[in-house]
């Protein structure tokens, strides 16, 4: 069986409901339009983020550093295996057969980032009670480069548009802010409060999740790295966001978000889409069991996820749908 990620650093609250979940749908009709392709089996035990419901506060809580990664020439996409309790890193081809490369012989492989030129990729891993940024190459060796490690929980790399550097959540005690790491140097600096850094594609602005301190929601920002300038994108007292993903044309963004409760599906996590400027929220996927984990293919024509669909106990794999 696989088994939860090691549940860290970046938690979202929602209010949690029991309902019963016909997980073995593939699609529902509000999802009309949509072509969703399986890229991977109940056999490969794919790892999925934690998503919890804490008893206390009778609230939702999930994992939301990106635990699916695609090779920049769109043909491999990077995924989190569990084997033997161990969880590690496969590479995966998308068309021609769908071979499976594993990458990493560690324990608990957390999530990971393709680099610019797909000759990379970093990766956060827990030991015992502590998790760090590496690199490995993408396609051989076993060489393994660490990146940053301290005390705190450093998870969820990112790389910059150039490949010179990596943006990473750092966790201080209860708290979360995005640092980045210059890989010829190894110079590192803190940018903000928050977690779930992405570049947009010019380099420009960082992507980020705060949390709501009033209602701890999810909450979507936009920083320009030059002018140190913030921008709320995407918030609602209701509901949370988190894990925003850039399209290449750096116009759209895909992210996890809190479906409310309906007479015929369960409060659960699905994938939006928003305008870069904050206008045109758009819910993609209405299924009963949890969508997370959304990047975008290269080409922009589609969303690859982790999805709870198509299966009778709610395992999770990795999905691909159109959107164009």
């Amino acid at each position: 069986m696989k088994r939860l990620l090691t549940l860290m650093i970046p938690l979202f609250l929602a209010s949690c409901t029991v309902q019963k979940v016909a997980y073995q749908l593939t699609s529902v009709p509000e999802e009309g339009g949509i072509r969703f392709t399986q890229l991977t089996e109940e056999d490969e035990d794919v790892a999925y983020p934690a998503i919890i419901k804490d008893e206390e506060t009778k609230m939702l809580k999930w994992y939301a550093a990106p635990l699916l990664a695609i090779s920049p020439d769109g043909e491999q996409i990077a995924y989190i295996g569990a084997s033997n309790s161990f969880n590690n890193l496969y590479i995966k081809q998308i068309i021609g057969g769908r071979k499976k490369i594993q990458r990493t012989f560690n324990k608990n492989i957390m999530d990971m980032s393709f680099s610019p030129d797909g000759k990379q990729i970093s990766f956060s891993e827990n030991k015992g009670d502590n998790s760090d940024i590496y690199l490995i190459n993408a396609t051989e060796g076993s060489a393994v480069t660490q990146l940053a490690a301290t005390n705190s929980g450093e998870v969820g790399p990112a790389f910059a548009p150039d490949g010179k550097s990596i943006f990473y959540t750092v966790q201080e005690g209860s708290r979360f802010y995005v640092w980045n790491v210059i890989l010829e140097t190894g110079l590192k600096t803190q940018y903000s409060e928050g977690f779930t850094p992405v570049l947009t594609p010019d380099g420009e602005n960082l992507l980020i999740t705060r949390n709501n301190k009033n209602t701890r929601f999810g909450e979507i920002w936009m920083i320009n790295i030059k002018k140190g300038t913030e921008t709320m994108l995407l918030s609602d007292p209701d509901q949370g966001f988190s894990s925003p993903a850039i399209s290449p044309d750096g116009k759209t963004i895909a992210c996890v978000g809190v479906t409310l409760k309906t007479e015929n599906q369960p409060q659960n996590l699905d994938i939006y889409t928003f305008k870069i400027d904050g206008t045109r929220l758009t819910q993609l996927t209405f299924h009963g069991g949890h969508d997370v984990s959304p990047i975008w293919a290269p080409d922009g024509k589609s969303i690859f996820f982790l999805a709870q669909r198509a299966n009778l106990k709610g395992k999770f794999n990795v999905w691909q749908m159109n959107v164009n």
